[in-house]
């Protein structure tokens, strides 16, 4: 379901600059946020398996498209760069304030009798003001000119341009190491350590909290003193090795579990903010093509992400899955080679 959902992801954003330069963004966000909307009451309220799957797709393709609108609303008031830094790490606060507290809140409407509704209706409920904030206070905007992607002058883009490529390269395997988090750490908190899902909701609400407290201020620490490189090669090192160490850990305690996911995220959080941050650095608003390659990484990891830590639980069975830490420690440490290639801007 993960993969299949995300690879049609990648479907509707290739394609969603062609909306763009026919409708404008301002209609599109409104269009893809209402669907969301609607796709949200379906998981509410169906209970059709078909239906269901249906519903958890549009759910998922989507919520992407969404995020790439707002790219395009802040990237066009954001022309002056030395404050890109900034204001992409406001951007990436906000929206982690908001992931920090969800599995607090959805653990305390689901209740201990686990009614699952109660969170997607809650979820619908956030997209109202979304909706209204969307409609009252963008439809002024002016959309810059778009440019359709094309394969050949974004393969050449990517071949040319060494930064790109490896912020890029960067970008996906921190979009990897989310992919199995999000898929397989929840399964293995529950079922192979025996934590409730009320104690994980409070694991992960520790886990999230280096991107509330860190993303914004290496925002602004890249801006102004030591540019973005030196930043990333440290998240690689704090990630990568403590996602290693994750197979060594045997305790079953709260506290130390919340401990050792807080550090793999302190690292993680310094690379989604120099990525953002030096990404959209070295592009300008009308840069859909590279934009869109760059947000298409998220759902071709979940697409790559599923099927690869499926073949692994595959061929080593049911306690497989202990082994995926060790090794998304190691492809994450490989992102230091990403990240001693781009040129820093300070």
């Amino acid at each position: 379901m993960f993969a299949a959902s995300n690879a049609l992801t990648l479907v509707a954003l290739l394609s969603v600059v062609v909306f763009l330069n026919k409708f404008g963004n301002y209609l599109t966000i409104l269009f893809v946020t209402g669907l969301n909307l609607i796709s949200t009451l379906g998981l509410t309220f169906c209970t059709d398996i078909g239906w269901l799957f249906v519903m958890y797709t549009l759910h998922t393709v989507m919520l992407p498209i969404t995020l790439f609108c707002f790219d395009v609303f802040l990237e066009a008031y954001t022309k002056d760069e030395s404050t890109t830094g900034s204001v992409r790490g406001v951007f990436l606060l906000v929206t982690m304030i908001a992931a920090l507290f969800s599995p607090i809140i959805s653990g305390w409407v689901i209740g201990e009798e686990a009614v699952y509704q109660n969170a997607y209706l809650l979820g619908a409920v956030y997209l109202v003001p979304v909706l209204l904030l969307l409609a009252f206070k963008f439809r002024s905007f002016i959309d810059p000119a778009y440019e359709v992607l094309s394969l050949s002058s974004l393969f050449n883009t990517l071949r040319t341009n060494k930064n790109i490529f490896h912020i890029i390269s960067a970008q996906f395997v921190l979009r990897f190491f989310f992919s199995w988090m999000v898929v397989y750490m929840p399964i293995f908190l529950h079922q192979n350590i025996g934590f409730s899902w009320l104690e994980i909701g409070i694991i992960l609400f520790v886990m999230l909290v280096p991107y509330v407290v860190l993303e914004l201020p290496a925002g602004i620490v890249a801006d102004k003193w030591l540019g973005e490189k030196e930043l990333l090669f440290a998240g690689f090192i704090i990630t990568g090795l403590s996602t290693f160490s994750l197979f060594f850990v045997n305790s079953t305690s709260l506290v130390v579990w919340a401990s050792v996911l807080f550090v793999t995220r302190i690292g993680a959080a310094f690379i989604e903010s120099m990525t953002e941050t030096y990404f959209f650095k070295q592009i300008d608003g009308d840069d859909t093509s590279i934009l869109s390659v760059f947000r298409i990484l998220r759902p071709l990891a979940y697409t790559v992400g599923p099927f690869s830590g499926g073949a692994v639980l595959f061929f080593l069975g049911g306690d497989g899955i202990t082994y995926l830490w060790p090794i998304l420690g190691v492809i994450v440490l490989f992102g230091t080679i990403n990240a001693l290639s781009i040129k820093d801007t300070l």
